[in-house]
């Protein structure tokens, strides 16, 4: 059965504790992911709260970061590709090892916490063992079967996708980043679907937190 784990590195264990110490409220979220197997899990990260400049210029002295490249940047949000030092991806590989996904990845100057997808509950204690080793903290596993559900069915990888798309790209804040028509264009998909699919997803959500 899949099933999602959520596990916590402090940053001074695993990437960009420089750069939180020269900027301590700069966020980041990872943007592109990818499974294991490969050394770029992390590829891509966006940098909030922060100008570009400031995070640039800590970057560069982070003895983490290999290379940083700036993507794009408007007021204070930098994307930017990154290039980590053999450590970091190290780690990395520990996170999906087997054969996990990385669903989503956020730092700040309390740490690192990631939600890794697993296709079976084997790969996971496969997995816990290494985490103990490197003292990753796990915070909670859930069982997919378990995750919110329309009419009984699970949040479809459609509904999921979208949801983190907005959410990656900043339709929730206010002001918003971004609108559905950019966001359907983005994903590759009308306007109509991903609003149907959206609102699906909203209201399984909704569903999970206020029924019974």
């Amino acid at each position: 059965m899949a099933t999602m784990m959520r596990a916590g590195i402090p940053t001074e264990q695993f990437a960009l504790s420089g750069t939180f110490q020269a900027v301590p409220e700069v966020e980041f979220d990872a943007v592109r992911f990818a499974t294991y197997g490969t050394d770029r899990v992390v590829p891509l990260l966006r940098a909030t709260n922060a100008d570009t400049d400031s995070v640039g210029t800590a970057i560069t002295e982070d003895e983490t970061v290999r290379s940083a490249q700036v993507i794009t940047s408007q007021d204070q949000n930098t994307l930017l590709r990154m290039d980590w030092t053999d450590q970091v991806r190290f780690l990395t590989r520990v996170l999906v090892g087997e054969h996990g996904t990385v669903v989503s990845a956020r730092g700040s100057t309390e740490g690192w916490t990631f939600r890794i997808l697993f296709p079976e509950r084997d790969a996971v204690s496969s997995t816990c063992d290494a985490f103990e080793e490197y003292d990753i903290d796990i915070e909670r596993i859930t069982a997919l079967k378990d995750a919110p559900s329309i009419e009984g069915s699970q949040l479809t990888d459609g509904q999921f996708s979208i949801l983190k798309a907005a959410v990656d790209e900043g339709y929730y804040e206010v002001p918003r980043r971004t609108n559905l028509q950019e966001l359907a264009s983005e994903l590759g998909v009308s306007h109509q679907a991903l609003s149907e699919r959206s609102r699906r997803g909203h209201r399984a959500l909704i569903e999970s937190v206020v029924m019974p």
